[in-house]
């Protein structure tokens, strides 16, 4: 028995000396620091309630988090992040405004695309729209083989707007398209390329418009028609088959379309390809990037060590393009800059991101009523969204870039070139 003692005392020691030198290695946490305004908004992470409203600073575990602040009257803010061990993440966020705004858009028949100032929205109808900006707006709706519609409206706060409309088919007269170029089957090497025709009535009276729709691969942007009905437009392509169509509306309200166009694409997808679009016909829009080096791409540098931007169009609607055909490990940051409202009272921006050649996602419209000529206001910056490049995998984050990266940007931002 006294053995057995022994032998178990021993077993104890040994066990207890055991734990006292085990190696044991620090466990790892990483910080976050969150603050808004208005202060208050309740904190979110990863879906969990943290039991905290801002400001507060949390010890979190490294690797990748969605961050969501709740506050009342507001938009919810929703960030995600990556945040390595033993570092701090911290998120400044602006809250918006939560908008009592309802448009609600039907048509007979049913299944129209529609398109809010400019802009299509990625739905058809019937549809409800909330949290539109108050104020006066034009709404279009288009279903192949009927007539396109557009509505000028005017959103207030608390009342819900309507619009129903009954779609017919076209009758003359309608505008006729002839486009001399590029021509059905043509190839190209280079993504850039012009778009060259005329607009006419079908019973040969001239087109009296001044804009029509051109549809790149069902990505719709206004194009502007001179007295005599000429268009001359400078676009994008992507690699590989591309469709462009053109339509717009007779003096009745007719609408015309083209025939499709097909042209190739000769040439590798970007691994990143970010299109800007706008919907005024003078504004100058600039798309800005910024590589993982901090290397500055827009209209006075269009050439960085591993991407370009192929056009800088000054005098309306776009496509500006920014491309890097093989991306580099880390943040590339985007964003759009209103340098000229020119006669236009607004701008409205939307861009896509492809990766690949595939659409990863659509951002806007977004509303310019203030321009700044060399980037000095923040209100004619949009900051669109961060891609992050991880062993030759992109994402689209909320990553930011380094702290010396930041204060570049802020530094770029400020000292923008005159055109």
């Amino acid at each position: 028995m006294k053995k057995l003692f022994y032998f178990s005392l021993v077993l104890l020691i040994a066990a207890f000396f055991t734990g006292c030198f085990e190696s044991t290695s620090p466990s790892e946490s990483a910080t976050l620091e969150v603050e808004s305004v208005p202060s208050g908004a309740t904190i979110y992470l990863d879906g969990d309630p943290a039991r905290l409203v801002t400001p507060a600073t949390l010890e979190i575990d490294p690797g990748d988090h969605e961050l969501r602040l709740v506050l009342e009257g507001y938009q919810d803010y929703i960030e995600t992040f990556n945040v390595a061990d033993g570092d701090t993440y911290t998120v400044s966020a602006d809250l918006v405004v939560s908008l009592n705004t309802t448009l609600h858009v039907y048509t007979a028949p049913s299944g129209a695309s529609v398109y809010i100032d400019g802009a299509y929205t990625g739905y058809t109808t019937p549809v409800t729209f909330t949290n539109i900006v108050p104020g006066y707006h034009f709404v279009r709706v288009y279903l192949p083989g009927y007539n396109e519609i557009v509505n000028y409206i005017n959103i207030v706060e608390n009342i819900p707007y309507t619009i129903s409309e009954t779609l017919y088919t076209p009758v003359p007269p309608y505008p006729e398209f002839t486009i001399d170029y590029p021509y059905d089957g043509q190839h190209f090497t280079d993504n850039v390329i012009d778009v060259e025709g005329y607009i006419e009535l079908n019973t040969g009276d001239p087109f009296t418009g001044d804009t029509a729709i051109l549809s790149i691969n069902g990505i719709d942007s206004e194009i502007s028609v001179d007295y005599y009905g000429y268009f001359d437009e400078m676009i994008s392509i992507a690699a590989g088959t591309n469709e462009l169509q053109m339509r717009a509306n007779g003096p009745n309200g007719d609408t015309g379309v083209s025939d499709i166009v097909t042209v190739h694409g000769d040439f590798t997808a970007p691994e990143i390809e970010v299109v800007l679009w706008w919907n005024t016909p003078t504004s100058d829009l600039d798309l800005h990037a910024w590589n993982p080096d901090g290397e500055h791409c827009y209209y006075s540098n269009p050439m960085i060590s591993d991407g370009y931007l192929d056009i800088d169009d000054v005098e309306g609607y776009g496509p500006e393009t920014f491309a890097v055909q093989t991306a580099n490990l880390g943040i590339y940051e985007i964003q759009i800059n209103c340098y000229s409202l020119d006669s236009d009272n607004y701008a409205d921006a939307s861009v896509q991101v492809f990766f690949d050649g595939t659409l990863q996602a659509n951002y806007g419209p977004h509303h310019f009523i203030v321009d700044d000529f060399n980037g000095s206001d923040p209100a004619a910056w949009w900051e669109v969204c961060t891609i992050t490049v991880t062993n030759g995998r992109c994402t689209i984050s909320n990553d930011q870039p380094s702290l010396e990266i930041r204060e570049k940007i802020a530094l770029d931002k400020t000292n923008l070139p005159v055109k």
